[in-house]
């Protein structure tokens, strides 16, 4: 039998939900095991010792990758894939999941190799998604650049629906990112350097791969 259907198949973004289960799984295991200690141990970024340690063990270079799918806590696990989910799916739909990942990977792991670069001096441990969500962004900034938020704008006693670029709402993120990591006394609880490393990778590559 001949399909002379003109309907497009749907794509189902497999690399999207294989990463949110890999992030849920890791979370679940250091919230409700005994294996934090020795995740973190084997998979993190300790930025004071990594340096020196990828000199002797180049193979320790892999905690790039790692890294990212380690989350603090429940908290630190729901922010980055909530935008995780908010942005993956449909950007993997326009350009496949070989690319997709490649991104995601790739700007996880600059903003996860600036980050330790730019903190070496400091006893942290850098873990999360966030490198690689804010690759995303960048992304999107690309690929869906007249995409509209709509939200409700209280006005005296009215409320009033309008709507915003969602271009100007990431411009606006950057600038807060940028604010927040060259501030006089930064808070190096999150690494601001590793988010605008991970848009500005994910921004240059979407021009090649979208």
């Amino acid at each position: 039998m001949i399909n002379f259907s003109n309907r497009k198949p749907i794509y189902f973004p497999y690399a999207s939900v294989v990463l949110t289960l890999a992030f849920l799984v890791f979370v679940i295991i250091t919230e409700f095991t005994l294996y934090q200690d020795r995740l973190m141990g084997l998979y993190a970024i300790h930025t004071k010792t990594y340096w020196p340690l990828i000199q002797l063990q180049p193979f320790e270079l892999l905690r790039l990758i790692t890294a990212l799918f380690l989350h603090g806590n429940w908290l630190h696990w729901i922010i980055n894939s909530s935008i995780f989910l908010l942005l993956a799916f449909s950007i993997e739909r326009v350009i496949g999941w070989q690319k997709f990942t490649f991104v995601f990977i790739t700007a996880g792991m600059m903003g996860n190799l600036m980050a330790s670069w730019f903190l070496q001096g400091q006893d942290n441990l850098l873990i999360g998604a966030s490198g690689g969500v804010s690759g995303l962004i960048g992304m999107w900034l690309v690929m869906f650049p007249q995409k509209k938020i709509n939200f409700i704008l209280p006005i005296g006693l009215y409320m009033q629906k309008t709507s915003m670029p969602l271009a100007v709402v990431i411009v606006l993120w950057l600038v807060v990112q940028i604010i927040l990591q060259f501030q006089p006394q930064p808070s190096y609880d999150i690494a601001w350097i590793s988010h605008i490393t991970g848009f500005a990778t994910g921004f240059l590559l979407a021009w090649f791969v979208k």
